[in-house]
């Protein structure tokens, strides 16, 4: 300790004398130094190893009271001196990094996050540096979305979110989110896939790889009226159900009509797709719809080639399950809130480099907001659990009130 004293207080007097006018940030940088030099020294000692000796300098970037300096870290010739004083730095530049990452997550872009670090910490950070510590994440985001799943569900959700994306150009390509509900209640994200042109080869590979990754049996898929997914569901998941999100359906209709028709045509469409009525069967619901479309396509005939009779039973699979439930199940709206966030994110950039730098960011979103919302149970099916039991491990159940 003695000679630690008397070579830190020449150090700091000669810095005094040589630099006055950089004294603050000359005496810490000599500090620092001063303890790392000190330490390889005592290191080398300990080793009394003949053929290891101090080996010059490498140098690393150190906050200062108002700005950064280099600082020398000394070396050994045989490579094994590691100072304990450098893992301080190093989990500062760390918690630097994952600072700079969740700016990034949270919906900055690069160019923001460099003004941030140059504003509160006088720190350079660039757009490319941003980027590369988003990179990294890549191997944790392939972990995550390779990770093994439950082998049962009660429903799967799938829904899309549109991204301006660059690979020769720039177009907005779809990334589909898919959303567990499992038998203890709690949502879980089960993966997040790039098809940029929808196909019944894109949605085969989506439901291969979650049987690849464990799933066995869910009682249904609810998506919107995505193409050949129906087929897909049949052949992946024969036992499965699958029902359209009616949400999504009046959206497409309404949206073509007058503005005097639209009131009408929803309380029609409402009355056709009747939510929590236990007498409501499938057979009156066609009925109805049948009855729906003879009514409107006479005025707008665009709305009889949007339902077609082969996916009729798309449209009512929601029936076929416990009343209390069926507004939690005929609609895509928990990924939909879900998607919302996410576009809050994804709109404050023009575009994205690369399909991976879009998977980074939508996959490191979701993994934290999956960690804070979804770690409670949905209370709401608590009282039809039973029931979804016996129906998902093809017991006797309860009567329900399909048709």
């Amino acid at each position: 300790m003695n000679k630690f004293n008397e070579v830190l207080k020449k150090s700091i007097e000669d810095t005094i004398y040589y630099e006055p006018e950089k004294s603050i940030e000359s005496i810490m940088k000599t500090v620092f130094e001063t303890i790392l030099n000190l330490e390889r020294s005592e290191y080398l000692t300990e080793q009394n190893n003949s053929e290891n000796k101090a080996n010059g300098y490498y140098t690393r970037l150190l906050k200062s009271i108002n700005q950064y300096f280099k600082l020398s870290i000394p070396r050994d010739r045989l490579s094994l001196f590691k100072p304990v004083f450098l893992d301080v730095l190093n989990q500062q530049e760390a918690q630097r990094q994952e600072l700079a990452f969740k700016l990034y997550v949270k919906g900055l872009t690069t160019r923001d996050i460099e003004d941030v670090f140059k504003e509160i910490f006088n720190q350079k950070m660039s757009p490319t540096t941003v980027s590369n510590i988003t990179g990294k994440f890549q191997e944790t985001r392939e972990a995550w979305l390779n990770r093994p799943i439950s082998s049962e569900y009660y429903f799967i959700y799938i829904d899309a979110l549109m991204i301006n994306v660059k690979r020769d150009t720039v177009e907005k390509e779809a990334f589909y989110i898919v959303l567990g509900l499992k038998p203890d209640l709690k949502r879980e994200v089960l993966g997040v896939y790039n098809i940029p042109v929808e196909s019944s080869t894109g949605w085969r590979t989506v439901l291969k790889d979650l049987k690849k990754r464990g799933l066995r049996k869910t009682l249904m898929v609810i998506a919107d009226g995505l193409s050949s997914l129906e087929k897909v569901v049949s052949e992946e998941l024969p036992e499965a159900k699958m029902q359209k999100c009616l949400v999504h359906k009046i959206g497409s209709l309404i949206n073509r009509v007058r503005t005097g028709d639209k009131t009408a045509i929803k309380d029609d469409f409402h009355n056709v797709f009747r939510l929590e009525d236990p007498e409501y069967t499938t057979k009156q619901g066609i009925a109805n719809l049948d009855k729906f479309i003879l009514k409107w396509s006479k005025k707008y005939p665009f709305i009889k080639n949007k339902f077609t009779k082969e996916h009729y039973l798309n449209y009512f699979a929601y029936l076929n399950f416990p009343y209390p439930i069926h507004r939690m199940i005929y609609t895509t709206n928990w990924i939909e809130r879900l998607n919302k966030s996410i576009r809050r994110t994804v709109t404050m950039r023009n575009s994205f480099p690369s399909p991976d730098s879009a998977l980074n960011l939508i996959c490191a979103y979701m993994m934290d907001f999956e960690e804070k919302t979804y770690k409670h149970p949905v209370t709401s099916f608590l009282k039809v659990k039973d029931t979804l039991d016996c129906m998902l491990f093809d017991l006797v159940c309860p009567q329900t009130h399909s048709s």
